[in-house]
């Protein structure tokens, strides 16, 4: 799907076939994961986390908050798409993954590296892109010991293809219940998805006698929760004619965010119940006119968020605010000897600042031993929340402004990638709570990949360093909560039964408090999951456990200096049956 969408092609005269040149001629460090045997594995942030090596930022419960860090930068900084076209939510520039169910993907493709030459805003970090292609006809059932189950049915029929899914339980605290029901549908270029949320919002420290004042992060109670409501539509049509080829995506997304929080005034000390309505409406539409190497591509997009706030004090609050947005690039792609050399340039221009224009250049080689190399700009635009949310926001607010330098290579299943990045123009929060273009970020850093097979044995490991500083006047302090270290690894034997050994290791984490002036740091921790699995013909039989050791980790830090963090879930137990 990104494939395509990227535009970089290959002619075949015969009938003149618009396809996609292979993915890997890219000059990004690229990867292609797709959705099979990952017995270990429970959601798509745990997936990108053990397979690809991509942090993932996430607030402890199950179905929770989880948004996607790529090379050290926030989760705005990440592009998320889905059947390619963006879907990071306008009102705060991030994705929460928990709308998508692992089993409703088929694959999931990555670009690492500023690119936003391809898709435009939100690229600085890179690109994640979820695809959801029919699968073969399955059904699974699951369970698990905190307690839980998931119900999880598809295939495909003619040109017609789905996935119902449905996931319910609850986490290891208190106000960690959650539901999630999801479909899909795809039918000759129509890809439809649907999802329901509610969660508990259990905070650091639970606690249903304890009603905390507004802003006070230290503890929320068991009356918070929130509904989230999903619907996401897009459509593809490809034209040859000749030697052009043309392709239409347009796409529209609807998202009704509720969420109900208790707390005492801070002024009058009474107890408020407040419940909060936030619609999010984006249409989208992308066209690509191709002809041999070139790329020519369109991108108009429209975003409205439109918010109430109901308090049982009396009081209430209700804002609107758009943009309105449109980008054009030309890409060029081509080979010359055994390199594959592309560029491109794009404009964006947005109703709320204006004209910024972004710029790649980059080769590939394509021998036994393949490298990569390419140096680039890419933005962020700020977000609905940053120049619009009333009393604290700044409509003055220009765009984040990246550059970035790749290079990597890769020998069989070896691969070794560097990066060093600057991030300029970068949007905090001054004084008076409200945001500004106030500090700068450098990021450099080195992920290593290995993937092998011995007998009936196979592995793959990932590690990744990576350092920089963020300055903000005269403070220069070291990146916040990025380890400096990672490490993942899943090795699996296939025999009379499968097994399965993953692990995740995050290096030592910290957090600048301006209040009282102190750093805040989470030792290293290692979380380990095991899984054993039989297969009787088209019936597979399983069980697992998640975090082995039983780790007590700190998955979120905090609002406070003095908050107990977000807990990671303990040990916990898993079954399965699947049919195929």
């Amino acid at each position: 799907m990104l494939l395509i969408l990227l535009g970089i092609t290959e002619w075949i005269s015969s009938g003149i076939t618009v396809t996609a040149e292979r993915f890997n001629n890219l000059p990004y460090d690229v990867r292609i994961i797709k959705i099979e045997d990952v017995s270990t594995i429970s959601s798509l942030g745990e997936l990108l986390e053990k397979k690809a090596g991509i942090r993932i930022t996430k607030y402890g419960s199950p179905g929770g908050l989880s948004q996607v860090l790529i090379r050290g930068s926030s989760p705005s900084h990440a592009l998320i798409l889905l059947n390619g076209h963006r879907i990071n939510d306008p009102r705060t520039g991030g994705f929460d993954l928990s709308a998508i169910p692992l089993n409703s993907v088929s694959r999931v493709e990555i670009i690492k590296g500023p690119s936003s030459v391809l898709l435009g805003s939100n690229a600085s970090g890179g690109i994640v892109n979820f695809v959801t292609e029919a699968k073969e006809n399955h059904f699974k059932m699951s369970g698990n010991s905190l307690p839980g189950f998931l119900t999880d049915i598809g295939g495909k029929r003619w040109d017609l293809s789905g996935n119902l899914h449905i996931d319910k339980g609850r986490g290891d605290r208190n106000n960690t219940d959650y539901e999630r029901y999801s479909t899909s549908l795809g039918w000759k270029g129509f890809n439809l998805l649907w999802t329901y949320r509610k969660v508990g919002l259990p905070g650091p420290m639970p606690d249903k006698n304890f009603i905390p004042e507004f802003g006070d992060a230290k503890t929320t109670n068991l009356y918070d929760h929130q509904h989230t409501k999903l619907l996401d539509g897009s459509y593809q049509k490809r034209f040859g004619i000749g030697d052009f080829g043309l392709l239409l995506s347009p796409s529209i997304r609807w998202e009704r965010m509720e969420p109900s929080h208790r707390y005492k005034d801070y002024f009058s000390g009474d107890t408020i119940d407040e419940d909060d309505n936030y619609t999010t409406l984006v249409a989208q539409l992308d066209a690509k006119v191709l002809y041999k190497g070139i790329t020519l591509s369109l991108h108009l997009e429209q975003d409205s968020i439109l918010m109430h706030q109901f308090k049982s004090s009396g009081d209430t609050v209700s804002w609107y605010a758009g943009e309105r947005n449109a980008g054009i690039s030309i890409s060029s792609s081509s080979k010359l000897w055994m390199l594959n050399l592309f560029g491109s340039l794009r404009g964006d221009w947005f109703r709320s600042f204006g004209f910024h224009p972004s710029v790649t250049l980059g080769l590939r080689s394509t021998g036994s031993v393949n490298t990569h190399l390419s140096v680039g700009t890419a933005f962020r635009a700020p977000t609905l929340n940053d120049l619009y949310w009333p009393l604290y926001s700044n409509e003055s607010l220009s765009p984040e402004y990246s550059t970035g330098l790749n290079a990597g290579i890769g020998v069989d299943e070896f691969s070794l990638s560097a990066y060093i990045k600057e991030i300029a123009d970068r949007i905090g929060y001054g004084s008076d709570w409200k945001p500004y273009n106030i500090y700068r970020s450098r990021i450099y850093g080195v992920d290593v990949g290995y993937r092998g097979e011995y007998k009936a044995l196979s592995y793959s490991v990932s590690y990744s360093y990576m350092d920089g500083y963020d300055d903000l006047d005269s403070l220069k302090r070291d990146l916040q909560y990025q380890p400096e270290h990672s490490f993942s690894g899943i090795l699996a034997y296939e025999g009379p039964v499968r097994l399965e050994i993953s692990g995740n290791w995050v290096g030592e984490r910290k957090k600048w408090f301006s209040y009282p002036g102190e750093w805040k740091k989470e030792e290293s921790y290692l979380i380990l999951d095991a899984s054993v699995e039989k297969i009787f013909a088209d019936c597979t039989i399983g069980i697992g456990v998640e975090n082995i050791l039983d780790r007590q980790y700190m998955s979120h830090f905090g609002y406070t200096f003095d908050d107990r963090d977000y807990p990671g879930l303990g040990r916990h137990f898993l079954f399965w049956l699947a049919l195929k």
